[in-house]
């Protein structure tokens, strides 16, 4: 009695002390463990910004739609009823019952609602070690989340949560980007001002019993979401549509590769269209090939050809060295180094002024007026337009373009350069070229963020785009006289022209670099502005690697005319009604 007595004693010193241990130390960790089994917390996902047009029309925003999801911690705690075909109590017969409804593999759905978390495994013996949260599936139709509810599940439930949706669905698909599936920016502007789009999820969190099921009279919390910020662009959206059926035209008739067309506001730098394609649906990026989720009017780069001659036009005028109407002995070659440079066609040696070089786009001519002006002043002209410089949009995935230094240029570079090869460019480059010279030599930085709201909902203009002189106004005056011959009678591409207005630009034909190398096909360009006497807009058109022809006048130009037509009549730009100056080609 008196052994037993002891045992008895040291066993309630035991159960005593260990007593003493959980409710005096470890009633805190205790507490809180319990609080989490009883817990369940859902995060609200805050709606983004609406991204608009310059008009105000939506171009994405988001819609109420629904998510399904599960909680393996609530499912492996829970206690099943003994007939378990009565009621799913399990994940695998949980997952049996939702997949279908979903129209996902039941094996997926049951890994989603057994997943262990980051410390542990997820069984009913250790609950804890589960996961306390797992999406299903998301942007759901409200239809599909009542089948679930119906369905009346343990640990499986809905929650609202907004949609993204494009309601023009490949309009300026490639300028406004996508999101992910969780609601993060992953491409264009919604990549680019996520955080502003972006707004501040919210969370819910209430007791639940045994079965999953919310205490009506446990404690509930509930913190709302935040919505995001606004954004409203330079777009137009009717003339960003034109642009993408005009280069979408082209592309099937010519059957090229690829083409982008940017539509530039001289006086403003705002860019009105931005046009790229093939392009793909916003509200399904993933089955479209990831090379056509690019915006290929900053991306692709290309060698601009005769479309890059107005800069060594405007730093053999700048320099002083030439004026349009200096007459230049033209032949149909010259020799660089160890190349011969040839123009498009054979002919005796021509007296033409240097407006005729340009109207008629010999090869020739540009290199001699260039040789006339020497390569550092090209080269500073070329850094001076921004080549070889990001354009300032801010746009991800934009090429800066490849121009090497001055420098390291070979003896052959002096040939290539002045003539557009050798270098390479964007789009957008190129329109802000042509843009600088319609305003007056000024360089005005691109842009395509018009606005935003603050949290208030107030609408706060984007900060003006720095201007930058890049040439003399004299000199800026000379070019658009020289560049309005191209589209005049005896110019290369009378095919951009455009009836009763004034209009100047280049046409551009290059070789195509692919794989370090000229493979045999051609860009074909166009840039120009109108009207010429008083420019409003600037476009640049390339058409990437056409078959059915692919001289920039015969396949670009008339792309740059259809745009431009439509773009200065939605505008309601009228014609100046002056006359085109009579220009010398000829010595």
């Amino acid at each position: 009695m008196r052994g037993g007595l002891l045992v008895v004693l040291v066993l309630l010193s035991l159960i005593g002390g260990r007593l003493v241990w959980l409710q005096g130390f470890q009633a805190d960790a205790y507490a809180a463990e319990a609080v989490e089994q009883r817990l369940s917390t859902k995060t609200l996902t805050a709606p983004r910004g609406t991204v608009s047009d310059r008009s105000g029309q939506s171009l994405a925003l988001s819609v109420d739609a629904r998510a399904v999801f599960g909680e393996p911690r609530i499912i492996a705690k829970a206690t099943c009823g003994p007939d378990r075909r009565a009621k799913p109590c399990d994940p695998a017969s949980i997952a049996a019952a939702v997949a279908p409804v979903l129209g996902l593999p039941v094996a997926e759905i049951s890994e989603k609602l057994g997943r262990p978390g980051p410390d542990g495994a997820c069984d009913k013996a250790t609950p804890l070690g589960c996961t306390g949260f797992v999406y299903l599936a998301r942007g759901l139709d409200p239809e599909i989340s009542n089948r679930i509810r119906e369905l009346n599940l343990v640990g499986v439930g809905t929650i609202a949560e907004p949609r993204r949706v494009h309601p023009g669905q490949d309009l300026a698909a490639n300028v406004v980007g996508f999101t992910t599936v969780e609601g993060k920016g992953a491409a264009g502007i919604e990549l680019q001002l996520d955080e502003v789009l972006s707004g501040t999820d919210g969370r819910t969190t209430a007791q639940v019993d045994g079965a999953g099921r919310i205490i009506p009279t446990g404690a509930t919390q509930k913190v709302e979401p935040r919505p995001g910020r606004d954004v409203q662009l330079t777009l137009d959206r009717d003339l960003q549509w034109y642009a993408q059926k005009a280069l979408s035209d082209t592309l099937a008739s010519a059957d090229a590769e690829s083409g982008s067309a940017t539509v530039l506001d001289v006086q403003t730098g705002e860019i009105l269209a931005l046009a790229s394609v093939p392009t793909f649906n916003a509200d399904d990026p993933g089955a479209a090939d990831a090379a056509l989720r690019g915006n290929r009017a900053i991306s692709d780069v290309f060698e601009p050809g005769s479309i890059g001659k107005v800069v060594a036009a405007a730093a053999a005028l700048e320099s002083g060295v030439l004026t349009p109407d200096s007459v230049l002995s033209v032949p149909d070659n010259i020799q660089i180094s160890n190349k011969r440079f040839s123009d498009s066609h054979s002919h005796p040696v021509e007296r033409m002024t240097f407006t005729g070089v340009l109207v008629e786009s010999s090869n020739v001519g540009t290199i001699m007026a260039a040789q006339k002006a020497g390569g550092p002043k090209l080269f500073e002209m070329l850094q001076r337009f921004g080549i070889g410089q990001r354009t300032g949009l801010g746009l991800p995935g934009e090429s800066p373009g490849i121009l090497r230094d001055q420098k390291v240029w070979a003896g052959t570079d002096y040939g290539t350069h002045p003539i557009g090869q050798g270098y390479s460019v964007n789009g957008v480059q190129m329109a802000s070229v042509y843009a600088s010279v319609a305003n007056d030599g000024v360089r005005v930085t691109p842009t395509i963020l018009k606005a935003t709201t603050d949290a208030t909902g107030t609408v706060v203009p984007a900060p003006p785009p720095p201007r930058t002189r890049v040439l003399s106004p004299e000199v800026a005056g000379q070019l658009r006289g020289m560049l309005e011959g191209v589209t005049n009678d005896g110019g290369t591409a009378v095919t951009a022209a455009i009836p009763g207005y004034r209009v100047a630009g280049k046409t551009g034909t290059a070789q195509r670099v692919v794989d370090g190398r000229y493979d045999g096909s051609y860009t074909a360009s166009f840039v120009g502005f109108a009207p010429a006497d008083a420019p409003r807009l600037a476009i640049s058109v390339s058409i990437q690697a056409p078959k059915n022809g692919y001289y920039g006048g015969a396949v670009a130009g008339p792309v740059f005319r259809d745009i431009m037509s439509f773009a200065l009549r939605s505008m309601r730009i009228p014609p100046t009604g002056a006359a085109s100056p009579l220009l010398r080609l000829r010595g």
